[in-house]
């Protein structure tokens, strides 16, 4: 089947874009002015315009135009390594923890040219926590708001609400300490400290257009979705330990999953 010409449109201008011939802040071509120079009908170009948009390469203001948007950094999450390697750094010595953490790793970045947000507030237990935890509604919760972002991007890698037990995590006071965060070695190292080892995480993906808080904190273009997480880390015991939601720029993430397969059994000859 032949390729849209709106979308072959897309395609040269992303391509243009992505090696660096169009930089960002530099102007598309108005639309008039290509379909005089036959790329296409108007609704061909504001189609490839439009797709252009959806891709985060592009951002169109009103009455102006449309610009080549800064190209930001894509986030690629590898759930399977990335526990196992959490998990197995939890072990490690204090100062090994402190050079570096998963946010580093998964984006490549430094502990300096990252910044970070976070605020802890008690509350009751919704009834979805309840039921999540499996204690009495308005059970005591220990509420962790995240933000990381960059230094040269001022939107968060994502937004995370993560859950405690209070008074599970109360037996470590420094637990309720959000001035101890960042925490070398994240959740795993801090459920070791209070003697819970992590047998089994499970993650839950759906995709949702955005609130218009997460729209304006992520800095999401019209049309944009975000990728939701529902994270659940469960003990050894088989006991939630930690819940959490992590909300993910659509434009700007991907997940990677590497599935092995067991072997076929070798066949007897008849």
């Amino acid at each position: 089947m032949a390729t849209p010409k709106w979308r072959r449109l897309a395609d040269e201008f992303a391509q243009r874009i992505r090696s660096g011939e169009l930089e960002e802040g530099k102007a598309l071509p108005q639309i008039r002015e290509l379909t005089a120079a036959g790329a296409g009908s108007t609704t061909t170009v504001q189609a490839a315009y439009r797709a252009l948009e959806t891709e985060g390469l592009v951002r169109t203001v009103r009455g102006r135009g449309t610009y080549v948007r800064r190209q930001r950094r894509r986030v690629v999450r590898q759930s399977q390594a990335r526990y196992q390697w959490e998990k197995d750094r939890a072990l490690l010595s204090d100062e090994e923890r402190l050079s570096t953490g998963v946010t580093e790793r998964e984006t490549g970045l430094q502990t300096p040219q990252l910044n970070f947000h976070v605020e802890f507030e008690v509350v009751d237990a919704s009834a979805d926590l309840a039921n999540r935890f499996e204690v009495p509604a308005n059970t005591r919760m220990l509420h962790r708001h995240y933000r990381t972002s960059s230094q040269d991007d001022t939107a968060p890698i994502s937004l995370i609400d993560s859950w405690l037990v209070y008074s599970v995590a109360a037996q470590n006071p420094a637990l309720l300490d959000s001035g101890r965060e960042p925490w070398p070695g994240g959740t795993v190292h801090q459920l070791s400290t209070i003697g819970i080892e992590l047998g089994e995480i499970t993650d839950t993906i759906s995709g949702r257009p955005p609130t218009a808080r997460e729209s304006q904190l992520l800095d999401l273009d019209p049309g944009t979705a975000v990728l939701v997480l529902r994270k659940a880390s469960y003990s050894v015991d088989g006991v939630l330990a930690e819940y959490s939601e992590v909300i993910l720029p659509g434009d700007r993430t991907e997940f990677l999953y590497r599935i092995p397969l067991e072997r076929w059994a070798p066949t007897t000859p008849q």
